[in-house]
């Protein structure tokens, strides 16, 4: 992989989605009694933001590290942050289009606070999920396999990641069985009361993006625990390779490690 390229690439992806953020979140803002459920949607955002704008700090050398199945499923799952947030600032619009001045009517009170529960509950899943997703991401990155650590601490460093990446992926695994369900009870469900066809295709849409999303990330933190387990392999190496200096007097018993017998021993000065 061209250094560069990845930079660039990086950057090309996460700017825009982060630009698709703000949109979305003063969209948000000027709905000043804004039920308590895109409330919550905000402080996601504001999270996704911030991972986004740690994702941009990696540096050259740690993306070369991740490796290019990392960097391209990074890739995947900041678009498709970006895509979401772009369909649900479409459907808000749709949602609000009776209200003005910032305040919601009745009618578009009870869309959004009510029938689109659902599909604010999935966006905000999902930004959760890129979130976890992206975090790893950025803490493998500055975690460097090639740190000068003592060997016992690299060792704990590198069993708290493969923690962190194990709950990753059991979480992603709980959220997938529970997507799975709600898209075939939706797929299923008859149309709500002032629900529009188009509504409803949007809200199955988001559900099924979810999905994709979670079957995208789960592919990625795979390939982030591929890497901390071989970073384990190389700190047990590290770990057999002890040299001990005694200072330079040339005196008393020298052995890192010995597999075999240990004969011709002689002790104190030469």
């Amino acid at each position: 992989m061209d250094p560069l390229s990845i930079t660039a690439a990086v950057v090309g992806i996460a700017a825009p989605a982060a630009h698709c953020i703000h949109l979305l979140l003063s969209d948000l803002q000027k709905i000043v009694d804004a039920p308590e459920t895109l409330n919550s949607l905000k402080t996601d955002l504001i999270s996704v933001d911030q991972t986004l704008a740690s994702l941009q700090a990696v540096s050259d050398p740690q993306w070369q590290l991740l490796g290019e199945a990392v960097v391209t499923q990074s890739k995947t799952a900041t678009t498709s942050c970006k895509e979401s947030c772009e369909r649900f600032k479409t459907a808000l619009g749709r949602w609000t289009r009776h209200s003005e001045d910032g305040k919601l009517s009745l009618r578009d009170r009870a869309m959004v606070g009510f029938i689109k529960q659902g599909y604010i509950k999935s966006m905000s899943e999902q930004l959760q999920h890129c979130k976890l997703t992206l975090t790893s991401v950025v803490g493998i990155a500055t975690f460097s396999l090639q740190q000068t650590q003592a060997t016992g601490e690299m060792m704990a460093t590198v069993s708290q990641k493969e923690a962190e990446i194990l709950d990753s992926i059991a979480a992603t695994d709980k959220q997938l069985t529970e997507v799975n369900a709600k898209l075939g009870a939706l797929c299923i469900a008859k149309q709500e009361e002032d629900e529009t066809e188009v509504d409803r295709a949007s809200a199955i849409s988001q559900v099924a993006v979810e999905q994709t999303a979670l079957g995208e990330s789960r592919k990625l933190l795979e390939e982030l625990l591929s890497g901390i387990q071989a970073a384990a392999v190389d700190a047990r190496k590290d770990q057999a390779q002890v040299v001990n200096n005694f200072g330079g007097q040339n005196e008393g018993m020298q052995i890192g490690v010995s597999y075999g017998a240990i004969s011709g021993i002689t002790f104190g000065k030469k």
